[in-house]
């Protein structure tokens, strides 16, 4: 019933994604036209358009002027490992160990820190008012052989580390040792991290740090570090979603790690 009242579009999207998806249509291959789409699935113009233009947000197809639309050579999934021990201060670090051979990437790490008066979304999960608490923002890029892998925003209250060895994440005896550590040696114990994870659409900004079709597929996490109930920290953190996996471990407890 619910399916008779979805966009016709869906219909003729849906099978083109399983069929790229599933090799049917391979790397290369070139993608119907909006004419052909119309003969094949007998919608209207606007149908075909429609979902043309989705599969080319979502990173599947690329169109090239005169020709047509083709396949995109998508490169194989790697794996972003959560929390890595080599990587302390970082969100997530690449799983070297999928690159095919015993090619090991170069990975390097961009970042910038400022004080700024935080966003609102921002505000509210550190329990702040933007207008009156300003927060060290801290803007990280990881890259692996020159490609963006992830994009990620720290936010801390800067009062918590004002006057302190570890007031900027980057700088200092524990520069980048990460938030928990960093906390830690300030009396601030972290007992808490919360991540929420969801897939929408890049943000323009997102998509040129990361080399992205604009509007294209991201896994969004949002982090939260917790002392005593008191956010203070918490942090953006974006990851293309059409070329890598987020992977998580958990130790089971009382067991030997």
């Amino acid at each position: 019933m619910g399916r008779s009242n979805s966009p016709v579009y869906l219909r003729v999207l849906e099978d083109l994604r399983m069929r790229i998806r599933d090799g049917g249509l391979p790397p290369g291959a070139r993608i119907p036209s909006r004419n052909a789409i119309i003969a094949r699935y007998g919608v209207g113009e606007t149908a075909a358009k429609h979902a043309l233009q989705v599969l080319a947000t979502e990173g599947l197809i690329e169109a090239r002027a005169g020709s047509g639309s083709y396949v995109r050579q998508v490169p194989a999934a790697e794996y972003l490992e959560h929390d890595r021990l080599h990587f302390p201060g970082s969100p997530f670090g690449l799983d070297e160990s999928a690159r095919p051979g015993d090619h090991a990437p170069r990975l390097t790490w961009e970042h910038q820190t400022e004080h700024i008066a935080p966003p609102p979304a921002v505000a509210r999960r550190l329990a702040a008012s933007a207008a009156s608490v300003l927060v060290t923002a801290t803007r990280y890029l990881l890259t692996a052989d020159g490609a963006a892998v992830q994009l990620a925003i720290s936010y801390e209250p800067a009062g918590l580390t004002e006057g302190t060895a570890v007031a900027l994440p980057e700088q200092g005896p524990l520069a980048g040792r990460g938030v928990i550590e960093r906390m830690r040696s300030i009396g601030i114990e972290v007992d808490q991290v919360v991540e929420e994870l969801g897939v929408r659409q890049s943000l323009l900004a997102e998509a040129d740090a990361l080399g992205l079709p604009p509007g294209a597929p991201v896994i969004h996490v949002e982090r939260l570090h917790l002392s005593g109930g008191e956010p203070v920290e918490t942090a953006d953190i974006v990851i293309p979603a059409d070329r890598l996996r987020v992977r998580y471990r958990f130790d089971v407890p009382g067991q030997p790690a």
